[in-house]
């Protein structure tokens, strides 16, 4: 009896811990993101400044290089039949889960000139949402060192205070 117990308890422990270890995971895929994104924004000016190529062209080669055909925003873009920046938009919304709310405004930001200025009102929004996506940068390795060990901690401590209380 004691023996399926200490099992449980165990069992318990893992279990909360896991589940702190995925909390804190998503400090740490915001911040990739994030960096993905700001590697995007660079090809994507030195893109417009240097080769005049069409804005799905240049998205489908970051989509290619940046993100590894892997689901993102620039890959979205391109597969979606909209004008750009009404594309640009719908695709932001469905990456809603790894970005918070700040950078989805900023993202969106982006978009909303998207293909309708010339070369240089293109190359100072791309600059400005750089600009921009660097202080989110700051403050998603400010919360990931915050906050990611906090629940990686508290998954632990939890999952101790349950077999505690079961005891």
């Amino acid at each position: 009896m004691n023996l399926i117990k200490g099992i449980n308890m165990i069992f318990i422990i893992i279990i909360c811990s896991y589940i702190g270890i995925i909390k804190a995971k998503k400090f740490e895929t915001r911040l990739i993101e994030l960096k993905k994104f700001q590697n995007a924004l660079t090809m994507f000016k030195t893109k417009i400044e240097f080769t005049y190529e069409p804005i799905k062209n240049i998205f489908e080669e970051i989509s290619k290089i940046i993100y590894l055909e892997e689901k993102n925003i620039f890959k979205l873009v391109i597969e979606s039949e909209d004008e750009i920046n009404q594309a640009w938009k719908i695709s932001v919304d469905e990456f809603h889960e790894v970005f918070n709310k700040e950078d989805i405004d900023v993202i969106k930001m982006f978009g909303k000139l998207l293909g309708k200025t010339d070369i240089e009102g293109q190359v100072s929004e791309i600059l400005l949402t750089q600009n921009l996506i660097e202080k989110q940068i700051e403050k998603a390795e400010y919360e990931k060192s915050k906050n990611s060990k906090l629940y990686k901690s508290m998954g632990v401590i939890c999952g101790l205070g349950i077999c505690i209380i079961l005891v």
